[in-house]
């Protein structure tokens, strides 16, 4: 599955800012650990196969309109991904047992109404989405660490002493 990250990265100007979002982006796909492979936006056939995203740039100042824009859908989408998540292990946890949560099974006698909001397949994943690991549902990152709190993107985004704030999307694979 793909999904659209946004790395913030404090820089002198826009060659930095994107040297040091693919080293973040290098750091979150080593090994397939996070996510599998990325693609950045200076490649235009990339940029160009995202109508939603045409207005992005492969480097924007964070607190340009289409920056804040994209910072904000980054933070949006997080919080819907770690809603969803918590949902599911709520529900696993107060109608499953740690034995069937960990052999992904439903208990006997489970009504079908609670079998179909438990994602049983996916449960195991729901639990690790709450961590604080790189990865889905996490959108946002400043180099290659996940922003988890409003309280982090506030402090990410005041600029260092000489330094811009710049935003750096990337289509990653996971």
């Amino acid at each position: 599955m793909h999904m659209l990250v946004r790395i913030i990265v404090h820089a002198e100007d826009e060659k930095q800012a994107f040297g040091k979002a693919e080293k973040a982006l290098n750091e979150l796909t080593k090994g397939e650990k996070y996510f599998d492979g990325y693609a950045t936006f200076d490649n235009e056939e990339i940029r160009d196969s995202y109508v939603d995203w045409s207005y992005l740039q492969p480097v924007m100042l964070a607190s340009s309109p289409n920056g804040k824009h994209f910072i904000e859908m980054g933070w949006k989408y997080t919080v819907e991904g770690f809603m969803e998540a918590f949902e599911q292990v709520k529900l696993a946890v107060q109608y499953l047992s740690l034995e069937e949560i960990m052999e992904r099974k439903y208990p006997e006698g489970l009504p079908e109404d609670i079998k179909k909001r438990i994602n049983i397949l996916s449960i195991q994943v729901y639990f690790d989405e709450l961590g604080n690991q790189p990865g889905h549902p996490k959108y946002l990152y400043h180099d290659h660490e996940p922003i988890l709190s409003n309280e982090d993107l506030e402090f990410v985004l005041k600029p260092e002493e000489g330094l811009k704030v710049y935003v750096i999307p990337a289509d990653v694979h996971y």
